[in-house]
């Protein structure tokens, strides 16, 4: 099952092509590769959704600007403030072994000053 969002559904092969980068074999002890990647791969590696949009799930967590609650409030809108921000998507790290979150919705926290090889930012831009 890995991403909602994508035109394959929760397929994480589709006529055998991978759809995200994510850990393949037994976490943490064998990557088997079989995406071809033991780390991050090259943004547009995988099928886009179908607004175009590459790489959502696996790959990094995504940073995005909203600060972590587990209140939300009634309008929906995120808090002005916190101790740790909000990061989306999983990364090439995660396997349904170990860190099932490499789907949109899924997200978690992490502190302002964290730091990693599987860790980025999303970046938005308006059409």
């Amino acid at each position: 099952a890995v991403v909602s969002t994508q035109s394959t559904g929760n397929n994480e092969l589709v006529n055998g092509v991978h759809q995200a980068n994510i850990w393949q074999g037994e976490f943490p002890k064998e990557n088997t590769l079989a995406d071809g990647y033991k780390t991050t791969s090259p943004i547009g590696t995988y099928p886009s959704n179908s607004y175009q949009i590459h790489d959502l799930v696996g790959n990094v967590w995504e940073w995005v600007e909203d600060w972590w609650t587990t209140q939300h409030s009634p309008d929906g809108q995120p808090p002005k403030s916190g101790q740790e921000r909000v990061k989306k998507g999983g990364s090439f790290m995660c396997t349904k072994q170990y860190c099932y979150r490499y789907r949109c919705p899924a997200r978690t926290k992490t502190s302002p000053d964290t730091t990693g090889l599987n860790v980025g930012f999303r970046c938005v831009k308006s059409v």
